[in-house]
């Protein structure tokens, strides 16, 4: 049978994801990788999640085992709306949370409820490769603005949106990571946060606001990283979250913020997708907020990620040539390296990876191919410390000799 004459035009254009191909090393062995951004699974709450398990009677049991609602595990949802308020400082007047299956499938909801092909939306560059393929798998048209050190470039932003006004081209939304972004690992500034709201609002521009590593951060108070969307309902802003980083990935649960005529729409294409996000996981997640778990467990988490990314700091002056330029972020999983002109992110990795090291190359997280050439991320939230030394080592000592 020949297929290719009856995929879809979507299925044609989908293509694997170059960090799920990179991932094979992070399993192989003696491979030391800085691939994926995954979470340390030495320090997950196993003992607490057991022990919520045990406690459970027999009625709690079986709504766990059970289909549930497609907008969420209603004692979950109102728990997370708490938290979204005291912790977030997000006004819930006319908005509404909805549990989706990861962030992962909040992004691919947006992306359906708003994108018919070769609609233009604006995105940081670089991205994360995973809301790239949600909206490249809608056939969406991404259009690059760049990241300065304080985050996304309003300049260029603001112009690319009066061009697009003139032109009469419609941005279906803007997609930003605010907080400790990923690959690159900056931070929006409030100062910045502030006029991206009056951006909106001026342009009548949708903001996707994803925020899964709000809680991570090692320097400050939750209030220097509080969320766009807490400026205000007036401008409309999606916020996403999830629980990959806070308590498990393997859970697949994420939220996602908006006012009620969106969440309603998400919830009837998620319909078609999986019915109901998982019941069992909600519950779990359900009792690590009701039992104040979550804030213990978060700032454990944040000791040991701040050391991890100190220590590779560390290694990287001490290894890299001054030619390489690093983002130094204050939380989160990742630095973002920019790599001495005439070096190529795809010669160097496949020169490391015969010394059995592994990272992301550019490539993935860039519209602009030529830019991506540049860079490279590394993740430094599940390795060990004697992992980050001889992997930073091994490549610095690579730059040096390709230089």
């Amino acid at each position: 049978m020949d297929y290719q004459n009856i995929f879809s035009s979507n299925a044609k254009k989908m293509k694997s994801s170059k960090i799920r191909e990179l991932m094979k090393y992070a399993s192989m062995p003696d491979v030391i990788s800085f691939s994926g951004g995954i979470p340390d699974p030495q320090h997950f709450p196993y003992q607490a999640v057991s022990e919520i398990i045990q406690k459970w009677d027999d009625k709690k049991a079986q709504v766990a085992m059970q289909y549930g609602t497609t907008t969420g595990y209603p004692p979950l949802v109102n728990n997370l709306k708490k938290r979204m308020e005291n912790l977030k400082n997000i006004n819930l007047s006319g908005q509404d949370l909805m549990i989706t299956s990861g962030g992962q499938q909040a992004l691919f909801l947006v992306s359906r409820i708003f994108v018919d092909p070769n609609d233009c939306i604006l995105v940081e560059g670089p991205s994360f490769i995973g809301g790239i393929a949600a909206f490249l798998s809608h056939q969406a048209n991404p259009i690059e603005i760049p990241l300065e050190d304080d985050g996304i470039n309003l300049t260029i932003l603001e112009d690319k949106l009066k061009e697009c006004q003139e032109k009469n081209i419609k941005i279906k939304f803007l997609y930003t990571i605010p907080n400790f972004q990923n690959p690159g690992g900056v931070t929006l500034s409030q100062e910045k946060r502030k006029k991206l709201y009056d951006l909106s609002l001026k342009y009548n521009l949708v903001i996707l606001e994803d925020d899964p590593y709000g809680d991570l951060f090692f320097e400050g108070t939750p209030q220097d990283y509080q969320p766009i969307k807490a400026l205000g309902n007036e401008a409309p802003i999606i916020y996403i979250s999830s629980f990959s980083k806070i308590l498990s990935p393997g859970l697949r649960l994420g939220w996602c913020v908006a006012d009620h005529e969106l969440i309603e729409k998400m919830a009837l294409a998620k319909q078609s997708v999986d019915a109901c996000s998982q019941s069992y996981g909600q519950i779990i997640a359900n009792d690590y907020l009701e039992k104040n778990i979550i804030d213990d467990y978060v700032e454990t988490m944040k000791k040991i990620y701040k050391h991890k990314k100190e220590f590779m700091v560390e290694e990287i002056k001490k290894y890299f040539p001054l030619s390489v330029k690093y983002t130094n972020p204050n939380g989160g999983f990742f630095i973002y390296l920019t790599l001495p002109d005439k070096i190529s992110s795809e010669a160097l990795f496949k020169k490391v990876i015969e010394k059995n090291v592994a990272f992301v190359t550019g490539d993935p997280f860039h519209i602009d191919k030529v830019e991506a050439d540049k860079h490279i991320r590394l993740a430094y939230s599940n390795s060990s410390e004697e992992q980050i030394k001889e992997g930073i080592k091994i490549i610095g000592e690579t730059i040096k000799s390709m230089l």
